[in-house]
């Protein structure tokens, strides 16, 4: 082997390798242990545990109270939050009738009092709307009870809109019932939030002196209503006033705080409200007319005529200018249309109403009833789109007293040519208008067709070999019924046929 190519560590002899590269060999050491430190352990454990409890009470654990607040309203919830800083989003609020709490009276809440809760706890509270409108309440026999009685059946029943009222009555006898009645309800159908006014006695209304009331400015029902109380008899004067309120008392005979016996006269005079004088509205438009009357509580009532003044202008009145007005008045303003008649276009409609379709006749006539004083000039022509009786053209614009121009349809003007068919057998059939009569009344239909205006009578004439058949037909213009003619569908066709069962 060269030189060059022996293993490195063959250029060492075996005692003369390094010692690094002799077999080793391993001896294991056991470190000695030291003893465990139980006491210190626990020591630590006590510490975190501490120090976790600490930390949670410091950081995370609820601080506030909560309040006990059944009893109590929504707005001391409302106090508590805001002061709290507690979150509103989770405050919810529930409601429900009870019998024994006043609306707004919380009476149940989720969380119980003295619990701690944090800033966004959901908080759910009920709330009482009071005793339950609806419930059937049970009337006693109110004429023999007394007003104390009554008293107490409404607070018992814990009544909403139940009141009592009294006055003096000389046919009952003190804290007896005059009278009552319902509102919206009867006696078998009362519930707690029914009305019912009840009005008590007190007795005999003593004799004496009254002493007067201010009533000045105050509405004429409330010194009514005093006066049937306390037995005054009054006098009432109407006088019109800019200032004092329709309807008010301006001034009284008796000033307030003078006193009158009982069945003494006090005269109170009463305002008419402002004196109102009848404008000169000619000339005026709809619209102001209907505001000024309505501002002055006018009845009034628009005629609209067709006339040559402009339209939309009022050209008379039927109360004068200058005229003190009263409630009594009625004012009819009479306000021109113009005068141009605006018809329309009435193509294809009827000339006259039919089957509840305004025809331009009927048109024309409202026009009429209104001053318009037009006349019309009509024409027929054939057409086969437009029916009979109806509007081919007319004039849309017509001056009032001119004439208003109209073409009417005659429908389609009909060629009678007769008519080949093949039977059931499949043989021709001829039917020829010459021959109408001894068809059946099969036959007459199927030759008059869709286009021809035909109407069929029966009659009884005694002919048996004639029965069922046709023995006349004519013409409404009187012209002869010959195959090859024309028709005019607006002439209508009558077919006289044989019914022995007639």
């Amino acid at each position: 082997m060269p030189e060059e190519n022996k293993d490195f560590l063959d250029q060492f002899s075996d005692s003369g390798k390094p010692a690094s590269f002799q077999e080793e060999e391993r001896v294991p050491v056991q470190k000695e242990r030291k003893p465990v430190n139980v006491k210190a352990i626990v020591i630590a454990a006590a510490v975190l545990a501490v120090l976790g409890i600490a930390i949670y009470f410091l950081f995370f654990s609820p601080k506030i109270e909560m309040p006990n607040f059944v009893g109590k309203t929504k707005a001391d919830v409302g106090s508590w939050v805001k002061q709290q800083g507690i979150e509103s989003s989770g405050i919810v609020f529930d409601s429900v009738y009870d019998f024994d709490n006043e609306e707004g009276v919380i009476i149940s809440q989720s969380i119980k009092p003295e619990k701690k809760v944090k800033k966004n706890v959901k908080l759910n509270f009920v709330e009482s709307k009071g005793p339950d409108p609806d419930e059937l309440i049970s009337i006693p026999f109110l004429d023999n009870m007394t007003k104390e009685e009554i008293q107490e059946w409404i607070a018992t029943n814990k009544l909403l809109k139940t009141k009592i009222s009294t006055s003096y009555n000389d046919n009952v006898p003190e804290n007896m019932v005059i009278d009552y009645a319902f509102t919206g309800c009867d006696i078998d159908t009362f519930t707690r939030g029914c009305n019912l006014k009840i009005s008590v006695s007190k007795g005999s209304a003593p004799a004496g002196t009254v002493t007067v009331e201010d009533f000045e400015k105050k509405p004429f029902a409330t010194v009514e209503a005093w006066a049937k109380q306390k037995k005054i008899q009054l006098n009432v004067v109407e006088q019109y006033s800019d200032k004092i309120e329709k309807d008010s008392v301006i001034s009284q005979s008796v000033s307030s705080g003078k006193t009158m016996k009982e069945g003494e006269t006090l005269t109170v005079v009463v305002s008419k409200g402002k004196a109102v004088y009848m404008e000169n509205i000619v000339g005026w438009d709809k619209e102001k007319i209907t505001t000024w009357c309505a501002k002055n509580s006018l009845a009034f009532k628009l005629k609209e005529v067709y006339t040559s003044q402009p339209e939309g202008t009022c050209i008379s009145q039927s109360i004068p200018k200058g005229k003190l007005l009263s409630d009594d008045d009625y004012l009819e303003a009479v306000v021109s249309l113009g005068n141009w008649v605006k018809i329309g276009d009435f193509y294809n409609h009827p000339y006259h109403t039919t089957n509840g379709v305004e025809g331009l006749h009927e048109a024309k006539d409202a026009a009429n009833e209104k001053g318009a004083d037009i006349s019309s000039s009509k024409t027929y022509e054939f057409d086969d789109v437009v029916p009979a009786g109806y509007v081919i053209k007319n004039t849309a614009e017509v001056e009032v007293g001119g004439t208003m121009y109209v073409v009417i349809s005659r429908g389609k003007n009909i060629w009678l040519e007769d008519l080949t068919y093949k039977n059931d057998e499949g043989v021709e059939h001829t039917l020829y208008w010459n021959h109408m009569v001894g068809l059946s009344e099969e036959e007459a239909r199927k030759l008059c067709g869709d286009d021809v205006n035909f109407e069929i009578v029966y009659i009884n004439n005694g002919d048996a070999s004639t029965n069922g058949k046709v023995v006349n037909a004519y013409r409404g213009d009187g012209v002869s019924l010959t195959s090859g003619t024309y028709l005019p569908q607006d002439v209508v066709l009558t077919i006289l046929i044989n019914d022995l069962n007639r």
